[in-house]
């Protein structure tokens, strides 16, 4: 029986790839603790700096969730609110509007990234996050 190299080689590449590359998490994937930085982009400004804890609850069937967000003060999670936020998972991208601005947040895997721009369309916050392991 003759095999086609070309042939075994491409299958082989093509299997390589879709089991390497990285992938948007299922929906149901987003729940969990995520930490990382959020770091201000307007200086001066009463915006700190801060190590994050976002706390993010499963989505229902139309993809509501919330995030449950901590900043680390003195090695302590200190509560900074909840925002109510919809998860879209085709896209991987989460959205939480509030009354003063937009968080918007995309994710890869266990790597989440995001911006807070204010209601006058001002880039507030830069973050950063990584899924804790269960």
């Amino acid at each position: 029986m003759k095999i086609n190299t070309s042939a075994t080689a491409l299958l082989s590449a093509l299997l390589l790839s879709c089991t390497y590359a990285p992938t948007a998490i299922a929906g149901d994937g987003i729940a969990g603790d995520w930490t990382g930085e959020s770091i201000c982009t307007v200086r001066p400004s009463p915006c700190n700096d801060e190590h994050v804890i976002y706390h993010i609850s499963e989505p229902d069937a139309e993809g509501k969730l919330k995030i449950r967000a901590d900043k680390l003060v003195n090695g302590k999670p200190e509560d900074m609110g909840t925002l109510d936020c919809t998860y879209e998972a085709k896209r991987s991208h989460l959205n939480c509007q509030m009354k003063n601005g937009v968080w918007d947040f995309d994710v890869v895997g266990i790597k989440m990234t995001g911006t807070l721009k204010l209601a006058d369309g001002t880039l507030y916050r830069r973050i950063s996050v990584t899924k804790s392991e269960s």
